[in-house]
């Protein structure tokens, strides 16, 4: 019989004599304070002998294990240690290089895939720069199969931002030949330029997108064939907005240039009339403004989730 039985067994006969001593002295002496101390020293010890075999019990000695020494923490770990926190707490994977290569193992739709990177891990990836008509919209199964086309099983170059959209990282996805596949669909007429996000793109990718997008237009080609075709962010948020043009005939932001904004104080965004959720803004929270110009020099960015 080991040390911790024994104590388990005197612990338990001292709480029983006190409970009998009390018992017996207080039929005797209700007012026996000197026998109060007796039962309470008796049961501080009876409580710190469960106390201390009960810590035994949850929280056995691990073995000793050699540990390597620690890493030095200078100024080129601190991004490493502060992606590692990150993931810690969102789930998401940590210390993933903005350029990587991995395999395309998915096609979710025409701006969505999964790849397979060189560790073995899956990551879901939104295609940077375009915004591909949905499922269920015209030509969004068309735009699915010519992104298959193009990459299904393929070894890619992802070049990726560094917020994510929905838990899904934001890369440019390039072939082994340095061709951009994003680019690639607006192209062909399978994905628009995201007008709404083109201020995140080098001015070179910005212009060519640009381009690519105005040349499928006049062409005709893939879903600008359709006489009115619905930019997904309307379909996604059932809103209408013109297509708006510039004197060349190529399209342009609906982001306004002019007129009066509202801004929303706790989030520092700034919406307009065609944004789904411009109505939304609590009173106490709306801070108008007379132009986006005023309300980007305060500090506000425009909403991206509007047409």
């Amino acid at each position: 019989m080991n040390w911790w039985t024994w104590a388990v067994l005197v612990a338990t006969g001292i709480v029983a004599g006190g409970a009998l001593y009390i018992r017996l002295r207080w039929l005797r002496a209700p007012q026996a304070y000197r026998a109060m101390v007796v039962v309470a020293t008796s049961y501080l010890l009876a409580g710190a002998l469960l106390g201390a075999w009960t810590l035994h019990l949850v929280a056995p000695k691990p073995p000793e294990i050699a540990q390597p020494p620690p890493p030095s923490v200078g100024i080129s770990n601190i991004p490493g240690a502060v992606a590692s926190a990150v993931a810690a707490v969102s789930g998401l994977p940590a210390n993933l290089p903005n350029n990587f290569t991995a395999k395309i193992v998915g096609i979710t739709d025409g701006d969505t895939v999964d790849v397979l990177d060189q560790a073995g891990l899956t990551h879901s990836i939104r295609l940077a720069g375009i915004d591909a008509p949905e499922h269920d919209q015209a030509f969004g199964a068309q735009s699915t199969q010519h992104l298959s086309n193009l990459i299904s099983g393929k070894t890619v170059t992802l070049e990726c931002e560094n917020e994510r959209s929905y838990g899904r990282l934001i890369c440019k996805i390039l072939l082994t030949s340095g061709e951009d596949v994003c680019l690639d669909q607006v192209k062909a007429g399978m994905a628009w330029h995201y007008k709404q996000y083109q201020d995140e793109q080098s001015p070179p990718d910005r212009e060519a997108y640009a381009t690519a997008e105005c040349t499928a237009m006049k062409a005709r080609t893939g879903l600008w064939s359709d006489p009115h075709p619905v930019q997904p962010q309307d379909f996604r948020h059932t809103t209408n907005s013109p297509l708006l043009l510039d004197a060349n005939g190529c399209r342009t932001s609906s982001e306004p240039t002019s007129g009066p904004v509202v801004g929303n104080a706790r989030s520092h965004i700034f919406e307009w009339s065609a944004c789904p959720y411009y109505s939304a803004i609590s009173p106490d929270n709306q801070v108008p403004f007379s132009s986006p110009q005023a309300a980007e020099a305060a500090g506000y960015r425009p909403a991206h989730n509007c047409p």
